[in-house]
């Protein structure tokens, strides 16, 4: 009951939210710690291809290291920061912080109110059409161009969006964030998945494409029934939610700022123009990204920089001018404890890596594939994609590291490259909605104040539905010889 009396503006991640999630990633940092005490160290030799370390097949060997010492368990999160993966940790926790700073100011001015009342104002009528909209739409940018960390800032809105529809904050993640990675996963023309992978595979660009047309249709008529099937379900009966409790403290707020009458103020009206061309430059520019080589590396700082300005512009032509620079760094504060469990995250694959045993569950699942039939073999790239996945989320980097490897065995156990990409796909993308490893997700579900708990037990099936399906496509692009080649 405490919840209900809080009227608090902007980003929150609740004290039971964060006990949560901290308790499930501290667990998975020992368990990765543990398994550097337990496993034998080894090492592949490495050579440079596109600027980019790659593993060299058939060049594992033991090492002889010093253990890496328990204490570094506790330094981890510290000791990333000045990692390989300091710059990105840098860059998602500014990005962070500029998001929570800026939609307190969007709040505190009632753009955001402008924004939401619009939105119902105009499809209010149609909510449904509007939701299947959104999930195609945020599933398309994820499949063509390779959206996902870009889109976090689309979660606030579509959540707010959400409960002044009368659904919950579950659906307002499931119409942005979810979707998006979704997408992701059933790629198209994807760069950052599709077009590297296929390029280490020799494979022509974005061949095959017919196949994962088909597989976007069949991920968005599930995701659609999903959403639609428990979005009814909410509206029916509002406590079936899963998330009823915590939707009560914000739930009344976003209700009582639907009102018609903003959208005839003209200050308000102009400051979400301004917002909306700085969210407008964005998107020209990830856009942009797709054809200009080297310019996506850039697309968060970019987002963050255009995002915060245009929220600070906006907040100041509403009227929030002597309150602005209070307002943002409030908001600032209020989601700073995110920042722990984006360090804590990535302080598995620190201690992986540190601890001299990457290389050796690279080897072993080497080991594993290697001999076995061609069914059975797609299903074992598909667990070793998985298990890498839960410790690394980066496409990217992942790539660099399975593809030179199995590709000699893919070769040998008659399956078709084509075949070992698609395998890739799907175990790189669905499960970045579910792996508690993924700072996405944390930040995602942490700036709504969903718990990690809550979002597993909504999310299981839907992805068991995916395997499920992932599993299925493979059989049948192994039984067709799905090529070119």
């Amino acid at each position: 009951m405490e919840e209900k009396k809080q009227e608090k503006k902007g980003l929150q991640i609740s004290a039971r939210t964060f006990v949560i999630t901290l308790a499930v990633l501290l667990f998975i940092v020992v368990l990765a710690g543990v398994l550097t005490l337990v496993l034998p160290q080894g090492s592949f030799e490495y050579a440079l291809v596109d600027g980019r370390q790659t593993v060299v097949p058939g060049t594992y060997h033991l090492t002889q290291t010093v253990r890496l010492p328990v204490w570094h368990w506790l330094t981890a999160p510290v000791e990333v920061l000045f990692s390989s993966e300091g710059v990105t940790a840098a860059m998602i926790i500014a990005f962070l912080l500029l998001i929570g700073g800026t939609f307190q100011v969007l709040d505190e001015s009632r753009v955001l109110n402008y924004i939401i009342t619009a939105v119902i104002h105009r499809f209010g009528h149609k909510k449904y059409r509007l939701l299947l909209m959104m999930v195609f739409l945020c599933m398309l940018v994820g499949s063509t161009i390779g959206m996902f960390e870009e889109t976090v800032t689309l979660v606030p809105i579509t959540v707010a969006l959400a409960l002044s529809l009368g659904w919950d904050s579950l659906v307002g993640l499931g119409m942005s964030i979810l979707s998006v990675g979704f997408g992701f996963a059933s790629a198209t023309f994807n760069p950052f998945t599709v077009g590297i992978t296929q390029k280490l595979a020799g494979l022509p660009a974005f061949s095959g494409l017919a196949l994962r047309a088909g597989v976007f249709v069949l991920v968005y008529a599930l995701l659609s029934a999903f959403l639609l099937r428990y979005a009814k379900r909410v509206e029916k009966d509002p406590r079936s939610s899963l998330v009823w409790e915590h939707d009560l403290s914000i739930r009344d707020r976003y209700l009582s700022s639907v009102d018609g009458n903003i959208l005839a103020e003209k200050e308000i009206r102009r400051a979400a123009l301004v917002f909306g061309c700085g969210f407008g430059v964005v998107l020209v520019y990830i856009l942009a990204g797709f054809f200009v080589e080297g310019l996506s590396d850039y697309s968060l700082p970019v987002m963050a920089l255009c995002f915060t300005v245009g929220g600070l512009a906006a907040g100041r032509i509403a009227g929030l001018k002597k309150g602005l620079a209070k307002n943002f760094f409030s908001g600032m504060g209020a989601i700073a404890p995110s920042v722990l469990l984006i360090l804590l995250a990535l302080s598995a694959k620190f201690l992986l890596s540190e601890g001299g045993i990457m290389d050796t569950i690279l080897n072993a699942a080497y080991g594993v594939i290697a001999g076995a039939s061609p069914y059975t073999a797609v299903l074992l790239l598909l667990a070793f994609v998985l298990l890498l996945q839960f410790f690394i989320g980066s496409a990217t980097a992942k790539a660099f590291l399975i593809m030179p490897l199995v590709l000699p065995l893919v070769d040998l156990v008659g399956l078709t490259r084509q075949t070992a990409v698609q395998a890739f796909l799907f175990g790189d993308g669905f499960t970045n909605m579910i792996f508690p490893t993924n700072a996405v997700l944390l930040i995602s579900i942490g700036l709504v104040g969903v718990s990690y708990g809550k979002w597993f037990k909504w999310t299981w099936k839907l992805q068991l539905g995916t395997l499920l399906l992932s599993v299925a496509v493979l059989m049948g692009c192994v039984a067709l010889g799905y090529g070119p080649f």
